[in-house]
């Protein structure tokens, strides 16, 4: 009786190790380690996207470690601007677009959007995967949700955002309250 636990405990434990070889690695940099030509880094995604179309205004995918509640998917934060689907006929009215924060991974050519526990009905609807197609250098990007085949195209935000503007390159946000804009070695305007 002995001797076969301590049988199955070894064959468990040898097909632990051999099913190693379907762990996703990835490297210091966080960039995917798969070589094929489509796979997309995390470097060359890093940053904000603006949305041309769709529902997500804008995604924000960052390179902080992060998490599901439960930790089903490990991967990076991610941080959205989406359309509530509210629309308003008299005023007072709720927000048309609300803020959301969760946690994407790239597998090649796979983007998976997760929240970190149970999201709004509205924020469910971006939730998923996504084929992501790359084009002009990492300066737009295409989504295809998996299931439902929707679109949506990004371009990259140029500059450092400033309040309601964004600061384009060779200048930097010096007043973020008053969303002004100086060039770099230029002083800084203080508005009131």
């Amino acid at each position: 009786m002995k001797a076969w636990k301590l049988a199955l405990g070894a064959m468990v434990a040898a097909s632990f190790a051999l099913s190693g070889c379907a762990v996703e690695s990835t490297d210091d940099e966080g960039e995917i380690t798969d070589t094929s030509d489509d796979a997309v880094t995390y470097a060359s995604l890093k940053g904000t996207w603006v949305g041309e179309d769709g529902i997500i205004y804008s995604l924000t995918l960052t390179k902080d470690k992060a998490e599901t509640l439960g930790g089903f998917l490990k991967g990076y934060r991610f941080d959205a601007t989406i359309d509530t689907g509210v629309r308003c006929i008299t005023t007072p009215c709720d927000a048309a677009s609300t803020e959301v924060s969760g946690v994407y991974k790239v597998v090649g050519t796979k983007l998976t959007l997760a929240s970190y526990d149970k999201p709004s009905l509205a924020f469910s609807k971006i939730l998923g995967d996504y084929k992501l197609a790359t084009k002009a250098k990492v300066t737009k990007i295409t989504l295809t949700k998996s299931d439902t085949g929707t679109v949506e195209h990004f371009h990259k935000q140029v500059g450092v955002p400033c309040g309601k503007n964004v600061c384009g390159e060779g200048s930097y946000c010096c007043n973020p309250v008053m969303s002004i804009c100086a060039k770099v070695g230029m002083m800084c305007i203080m508005g009131g």
